[in-house]
């Protein structure tokens, strides 16, 4: 009998021992990055693609910290000057960024831009501990809002900082998610993957975006 109970008790703990451990230590999330990661064209901050990824995080760490540094019309310049010496100082064990869409718009040299991401990411690597994930920039040339010529322009300018993306991504070893590749499903079904603005993702646009991220959150 007590060895029919002893079996008993240990088949329960073996079954327990298969559900998602929960960790109760340290956790920090940071995004950072443009518009895209503070979220605009969502309906509400937590629809925001960082805070779809915190809550799975969540899951697995219930303790765990969030910040959202991205702001809208920032680039890369930008991040450097400010979210970068926040991100140090939170000390973050997963750090996503996405950024290149204003470098784009505001005509930055590629070659500019390659530097001052490849100093973000070293930084990143050198004086913090935290995974990165980055993503290249969505395919926003193919939008019905713009006019022709912009397209045909912000297409070319997209491919070449898509390389630079890839190329530095590959340099340290990064998790890179294609987010271009995903942004052909906003364009294709526009009205409901892009907001009202008619630029920035919609609430499912952005849920989109985080799964496509979440996919590569393989160590929670």
């Amino acid at each position: 009998m007590k060895n029919r109970i002893f079996i008993g008790f240990r088949k329960l703990f073996s079954l327990f021992s298969h559900f998602p451990k929960k960790h109760q230590k340290r956790f920090v999330y940071v995004a950072i990055g443009d518009s895209s990661v503070e979220g605009v064209g969502a309906s509400h901050h937590t629809k925001s693609y960082p805070s779809i990824i915190f809550e799975k995080i969540k899951s697995t760490y219930p303790a765990a910290e969030y910040h959202n540094l991205g702001k809208s019309g920032d680039r890369i310049k930008n991040v450097l000057e400010a979210q970068l010496p926040q991100a140090l100082a939170l000390k973050p064990n997963l750090v996503t960024v996405s950024i290149g869409v204003n470098d784009i718009r505001g005509r930055v040299k590629l070659s500019e831009f390659e530097k001052d991401l490849t100093y973000l990411i070293n930084t990143l690597q050198t004086e913090t501990d935290a995974k990165i994930i980055i993503n290249n920039i969505p395919d926003f040339s193919a939008l019905p809002t713009l006019p022709i010529y912009i397209r045909m322009a912000s297409k070319i300018l997209i491919h070449r900082f898509n390389k630079s993306i890839e190329k530095i991504s590959n340099n340290f070893n990064l998790t890179l998610v294609d987010i271009f590749k995903v942004s052909r499903h906003f364009c294709k079904q526009w009205k409901s993957f892009i907001s009202n603005d008619g630029f920035h993702p919609s609430d499912a646009g952005y849920a989109l975006w985080a799964e496509s991220i979440i996919a590569n959150l393989t160590f929670l």
